[in-house]
């Protein structure tokens, strides 16, 4: 039985969060930190990178339970926590670069990465059992509104846009594995909210991971079935997916996709801004926490006005990626003595 204690979360808090985490790369940018094109194998692409992904958590899965956290090293948990601000930067700027090319054309991203960095910021004062709770509503809007998008749109649902199978090189299938599998912020949070989570950790992270793959793999199956070639035309094939889908008369299933998105996106970002505030132990949290949304609000910032989002090259987002979750993690297990001290602590 799992007691209840302060400033801890439910092991299935973390899934929720996640998993949410995870679905919300989907739906922001696939178009542009994928190679080639956007066809069938592409599902090959998913189901390798899910394999890559479980096997390079393996080293922060071993520190997580041997309680050997590469956060205790000093000043690696600086490089995290600013690493956790720059994630939310690039999170906040994919959004607005959606908002202001889509939804309201004539408004400046900027606008839209302010209003997001601000409830970002304000939210994660709050702490990290606010965000579990309003996680679990997101997780369930999440998945009403991926079964409703999907189920709406069987009828246009062709299975003849699924062939040929490969239609990209072997090189484009195995960049497109990496990039997939460098579009995660999961093993970075395990290690940080490994220790407020009250009880074991491993499951609902190896269960977020998995579910949200499978809930990737379905959304780029019915966008192939659905549009075929002229997916690789739209700088947001999910969103378009949702707009041919139709019940009865209502036309409009792109709103419930958006808000979803919406909910997606605060919701990772004030995990992102909570991470980087916790990262460093010294000052008030709530003064981390706005110091952490300004310069996520700045990263997103020179994104959007000093580049276009669309087209910035997915080795960006790979390198820090593999240093941050997997090298760091591992040189902590071959050179960091196991912290027994807190271990002893927690069991007294």
């Amino acid at each position: 039985m799992i007691n209840s204690q302060r400033n801890k979360i439910a092991p299935i808090s973390i899934f929720f969060m996640l998993y949410i985490s995870r679905v919300v790369v989907t739906l922001t940018n696939m178009q542009s930190v994928s190679s080639g094109m956007i066809n069938t194998d592409m599902l090959i692409s998913i189901v390798l990178a899910l394999g890559l992904n479980l096997l390079l958590c393996l080293p922060a899965i071993w520190c997580y339970k041997n309680n050997n956290s590469p956060f205790e090293v000093k000043g690696v948990n600086l490089f995290y926590a600013l690493y956790f601000i720059y994630l939310a930067g690039v999170n906040i700027s994919r959004f607005s670069y959606f908002a202001s090319t889509v939804l309201n054309p004539e408004a400046s991203a900027w606008v839209f990465s302010l209003i997001i960095a601000v409830c970002a910021g304000y939210a994660s004062r709050f702490g990290i059992e606010g965000l579990s709770r309003f996680s679990a509503f997101g997780f369930i809007l999440i998945v009403l509104t991926v079964v409703a998008g999907t189920m709406f749109n069987f009828k246009n649902y062709d299975e003849i846009n699924l062939y040929p199978v490969i239609r990209n090189s072997t090189r484009e299938i195995a960049e497109n594995v990496f990039y997939i599998t460098s579009s995660s912020v999961e093993v970075i949070v395990l290690l940080c909210l490994g220790k407020r989570v009250n009880g074991s950790a491993v499951k609902p992270f190896i269960f977020s991971v998995i579910a949200s793959f499978l809930t990737t793999f379905i959304l780029i199956l019915f966008i192939n079935a659905t549009m075929g070639d002229a997916a690789n035309l739209q700088a947001f094939p999910v969103y378009t997916m949702f707009q041919l889908a139709k019940i009865g008369l209502f036309e409009r299933l792109d709103v419930l996709q958006i808000s979803f998105w919406i909910f997606g996106i605060f919701i990772k970002s004030v995990l992102l801004i909570y991470c980087s505030s916790i990262s460093i132990k010294s000052y008030k949290n709530s003064t981390k926490c706005i110091i952490a949304s300004v310069l996520s609000l700045a990263v997103a910032f020179v994104l959007t006005e000093f580049a276009d989002t669309s087209t910035i090259t997915p080795t960006v987002y790979m390198a820090p990626y593999f240093v941050a979750c997997v090298l760091i993690p591992l040189l902590t297990l071959i050179f960091k003595k196991k912290n027994s001290g807190d271990e002893l602590i927690e069991k007294f």
